[in-house]
């Protein structure tokens, strides 16, 4: 007798075939990421580094190197790759997709 947990489960994964993840749901998370994800992910560094910013005005030593120069640096650098990272796939999907409207979500 099995668990009710491993019932739920097994119709989950059921209902959620392989073959659903394909490229149109790819293309759409690629094009949701880049247009409204990366807003989020700047939003959320630039909040980091100013926090990281004030505190170095308080910091010695390696600390105030650290948060002043080392993390910002960091966290804006990983942004931009990120971003271009996003663009070149959203690119590449909207080239491979042929048709721009698959990288937006359904409107309901």
């Amino acid at each position: 007798m099995s668990s009710k947990w491993v019932q739920v489960r097994d119709s989950l994964l059921d209902t959620i075939k392989a073959e659903e993840v394909g490229k149109e749901l790819k293309n759409r998370f690629v094009g949701w990421a880049e247009k409204e994800g990366i807003e989020f992910i700047e939003t959320f560094a630039d909040g980091v580094v100013d926090e990281c910013q004030k505190d170095a005005a308080t910091e010695t030593g390696w600390c105030k190197i650290r948060d002043a120069f080392v993390l910002p640096m960091a966290i804006n650098g990983g942004v931009f790759v990120l971003k271009i990272v996003l663009t070149k796939a959203a690119a590449g999907a909207e080239k491979e997709g042929g048709d721009a409207s698959v990288l937006q979500p359904e409107q309901e």
